[in-house]
């Protein structure tokens, strides 16, 4: 695994010095180029829409993170986005008085021009607990903070068309990754209800009934999309107090014919639960994931069971997103884990991103767990000057045919955040894109930082396959995501820098099937790397 993913960095690095794809394309709503360019043959990015550009004079705010989509079977399709918000930042939007809110866009399919905007959320309904129930009247004054990542689930993780039971109107799923209260969120984003949303009691020890007091920090709430009575949702955690600190919270409740959208949809009424690692949950808020804090290794071995308990949950390296596989059987998540400087000069403090997955015994009885496997660990990729090896992983995707996108989350840092591909049936990573260097800053081979005009605090989010919505059939799969530009709204001279608060793009990326072609010029690329990589471990020149 570490040669063929090292080989793979390597070749399609130098296919692109060679083919000068690095290039990057505006949209006919977008009043910037995309902040991402291509580092991989034939993958393309395109700007949709920029903080601070109108429609309908409607703007698109800051700090956008989390996606969902859907077909509107008219040509277009609607684009929700959380805007990352803390609770005292930007401006009112409907029944929420500051903080984080979710916008709401229709786009050609064709053209990629922006048709309309607005706020998806209009009403607001509390949790009460005391009955265990939504409250019967929406209330306004809301001020979420921070809605990270977001889950526009499949109708089947609502709705069972043997049964009956649940909902077919679609649901947008997210949560609070700050603050005290750590509200986990569901929106009607379909139907006559749409704009309703819902605070989700179940989720959070505090308000579930269970007597307990942890609170999440929800960085997504991910449902799963096999159909069935039960309905199961599993909640990252990127913080929290408690048993949800640094956990993956898993509910399951059961779908039913009366009520809400999210009564129907199973989402009031079940119980939540956490993921135990055997041998790897202490009761305690310390890190269960690693076995080195100084190498950032993990001591979690391939195949080891997990179980869901009532009480104690396995502290992970800060969870950040997931994302269930096609049939529902599988669930991949990453842990970020924490910035590896070692490709900076003078750069010495490691880093180990993983993404992972979680396979279920059987997926019709949840509660009976599963196999937790490393799908892949950075810390098995040589760091140091010059070494691209993926640092902190934060959003993914599992797409339609089988590959996994992640983005890269470094924060304020001297690094250039990398948007990457992999293919779990080759063991390879490769580098799709990165932040373009004259706006954000990047690393030079020695090791040298140099700064771009924008900020150095810049990170790629929302990544969501649309490939099946925009009914391409040319080779390419097509991606939806965002990019967040931490310079404030003031220093890049928007309009209204209070309600935009921070930089932001909208973006498609585009990037090709291999064709057998490619594959030979990898494999040539394979045998030349490897014959230099020994002599260099030779000490040939």
């Amino acid at each position: 695994m570490l040669r063929m993913t090292q080989i793979t960095l390597a070749v399609a690095a130098a296919l692109t010095a060679e083919a000068g794809l690095a290039s990057a394309a505006q949209g006919p709503s977008s009043s910037a180029d995309a902040y991402l360019q291509a580092v991989a043959p034939g993958v393309s990015f395109k700007s949709i829409l920029t903080t601070g550009d109108s429609v309908g004079g409607y703007r698109m705010a800051g700090i956008p993170d989390g996606l969902g989509a859907y077909d509107n079977d008219n040509g277009t399709f609607t684009v929700l986005m959380n805007h990352e918000l803390g609770n005292t930042a930007g401006v009112a939007h409907g029944p929420l008085s500051k903080g984080a809110f979710v916008s709401d866009w229709v786009i050609d399919k064709s053209t990629l021009q922006v048709v309309s905007g607005g706020d998806l959320i209009q009403n607001v309904y509390g949790w009460n607990t005391s009955t265990q129930s939504s409250d019967a009247s929406a209330t306004t004054g809301w001020s979420f903070n921070r809605f990270c990542s977001a889950d526009m689930a499949q109708v089947s993780a609502f709705y069972n068309p043997a049964s009956g039971l649940g909902t077919q109107s679609r649901l947008f799923l997210n949560g609070e990754e700050g603050g005290a209260t750590g509200y986990a969120v569901a929106t009607v984003a379909t139907g006559a209800n749409t704009g309703n949303a819902y605070i989700l009691g179940k989720m959070n020890p505090s308000t579930n009934g269970s007597g307990g007091s942890a609170v999440g920090a929800w960085e997504n709430l991910l449902a799963n999309p096999y159909t069935q009575d039960k309905t199961i949702v599993i909640g990252n955690n990127d913080g929290g107090t408690g048993v949800l600190n640094n956990a993956l919270a898993v509910y399951v409740g059961t779908k039913t014919n009366t009520g809400s959208e999210i009564d129907r949809a199973g989402l009031t009424n079940g119980v939540t639960k956490f993921v135990n690692v055997a041998g790897h949950a202490d009761g305690t808020t310390a890190n269960d994931e690693l076995n080195n804090t100084t190498s950032r290794t993990t001591g979690i071995a391939n195949g080891t069971h997990f179980t869901l308990s009532d009480t104690a949950s396995t502290t992970f390296s800060r969870p950040e997103d997931g994302a269930w596989s096609a049939d529902g059987t599988k669930f991949y998540f990453v842990t970020t884990d924490q910035l590896d400087t070692t490709d900076t000069a003078g750069g010495t403090q490691h880093g180990g991103t993983r993404l992972w997955s979680l396979t279920f015994d059987d997926i019709t009885h949840p509660e009976a767990g599963g196999r937790i496997d490393v799908v892949f660990d950075s810390t098995t990729i040589a760091n140091g000057l010059g070494n691209a090896r993926p640092n902190m992983f934060d959003n993914i995707s599992v797409n339609k045919d089988g590959t996994i996108t992640l983005l890269e989350d470094v924060g304020n840092a001297n690094h250039n955040g990398k948007v990457w591909q992999f293919d779990p049936e080759s063991n390879t990573m490769t580098m799709l894109g990165k932040f373009d260097p004259a706006l954000f800053g990047d690393v030079s081979s020695t090791g040298v930082f140099t700064a771009g005009s924008h900020t150095k605090d810049e990170e790629t989010s929302g990544v969501i396959d649309i490939t099946s919505i925009l009914g391409k059939h040319d080779d390419h799969t097509y991606h939806l995501l965002v990019a967040q530009d931490h310079a404030s709204a003031s220093s890049l001279g928007l309009v209204d820098p209070t309600a935009m608060v921070e930089g932001g793009q909208l973006m498609l990326m585009a990037t090709p099937v291999p064709e057998p072609e490619t594959y030979a010029m990898f494999m040539a690329g394979l045998g030349l790397m490897g014959f230099l990589a020994r002599r260099r471990k030779n000490g040939h020149a």
